[in-house]
């Protein structure tokens, strides 16, 4: 792989990798993170050179499209898929369910907020919504807000075995898969053992959770500011068409603060600035924006669902699970839990969604919900 040529030619000028090109490079980042330490060194230089706005977003002299650009993601997410979980020494994850869904952000955050996707994810598994949940410990100096940081703090054991997880999902309706786990993938001993820095791996790694395609067919997604959520839509179509994967539908979500910044999350935001939205359903693209009143609740502040000065987010995430936390910061766990419970049952408008999420939290079965998966997955 002329990595030379990617960075000159591609990365530098913000023009995306073609599938082909994407696909080859992917494999050279595979050999990289399996003990070639040149091809490792620079696959972490290309691949953090690939993932900024202005590629992702670039439409300037007819040689690249936003679409070219979910290619670029696509080729590695195939060679990842093909070449690194289905040859590892676990291989596809698989449930026996009908369908076991996620909701794995990318992080990279504009601010913190609690872990609303695993909490989101406890309240659709306590109401009988199969989830097999992806994620990895934080990767920044700032303190431990990855998923698996919280769900290690809830005592469950991240590292579980394959059968392990998969009769978790059948019993709890629960389970996780580390990224750093290497007996499903490689690709993220870059950015976690080499080097600690933001690159495409952020991206990348939420795509390629190892559960098998034919069950995770339904998924949220949440992005940061770098990454238009109708790019990483096209990811799945782009996957989908070479069956890669088989995502009948998929919510990419990207919450703002308000209409006047771009600072946000990557979860639906109840704040002022709503949250863009792109629904990939029957192979059909579509873009729309949801606000705090689509699900019957006032809009807030970014201060009132970020954990208080000198809380971490991980207690913080804690004290709301045992209902220690109330208002705004509930009503915003709801909203990302109704995303699940409307792919469940697509026939729930939004505020019947977010009343069901909760309902289900209103039983006090969901800090249970933590409780069995901790002895079972200890």
């Amino acid at each position: 792989m002329d990595i030379k040529s990617v960075l000159k030619l591609n990365a530098y000028r913000n023009i995306p990798l073609w599938y082909e090109q994407a696909y080859e490079f992917g494999l050279y980042t595979l050999a990289g993170c399996k003990g070639d330490q040149t091809a490792m060194m620079e696959s972490v230089i290309a691949l953090s050179a690939l993932h900024n706005n202005a590629l992702y977003h670039h439409q300037g002299d007819g040689k690249a499209t936003p679409h070219s650009a979910a290619e670029q993601i696509a080729g590695i997410c195939a060679a990842v898929f093909n070449e690194d979980i289905a040859k590892s020494q676990f291989g596809f994850v698989r449930p026996d369910v009908p369908v076991a869904m996620d909701n794995c952000g990318m992080g990279g955050d504009m601010i913190t907020t609690a872990n609303v996707s695993t909490l989101s994810a406890f309240i659709a598994a306590t109401a009988g919504i199969p989830m097999c949940k992806h994620g990895s410990p934080a990767n920044a100096d700032k303190g431990k807000h990855g998923s698996s940081d919280f769900v290690g703090l809830c005592g469950i054991n991240c590292f579980a075995h394959k059968l392990t997880i998969e009769t978790s999902v059948e019993r709890f309706n629960f389970g996780y898969t580390e990224a750093l786990d290497t007996r499903y993938k490689h690709i993220h001993m870059q950015t976690h053992k080499f080097v600690k820095l933001p690159h495409m791996n952020d991206i990348i790694g939420p795509i390629t959770n190892p559960v098998d395609p034919k069950i995770m067919s339904r998924r949220v997604l949440g992005v940061n500011h770098l990454v238009p959520t109708r790019v990483v839509a096209e990811v799945y179509h782009i996957l989908n068409q070479i069956g890669v994967t088989q995502m009948d539908h998929l919510l990419v979500v990207r919450g703002f603060i308000s209409d006047e910044s771009d600072e946000g999350m990557d979860e639906l935001s109840i704040c002022s600035g709503g949250t863009e939205v792109s629904e990939l359903c029957d192979g059909e693209i579509t873009t729309y924006r949801l606000y705090a009143k689509d699900f019957g609740v006032s809009e807030v502040s970014a201060t009132d669902v970020s954990p208080p000065m000198g809380v971490s987010k991980g207690d913080f995430s804690m004290q709301i699970l045992r209902g220690e936390r109330n208002g705004s910061v509930l009503d915003m766990i709801f909203a990302n839990a109704a995303l699940l419970f409307y792919l469940n049952d697509p026939a729930l408008s939004w505020m019947k969604a977010h009343q069901a999420a909760r309902d289900t939290f209103a039983t006090g079965k969901v800090p249970k919900t933590k409780d069995n998966l901790a002895g079972f997955c200890r």
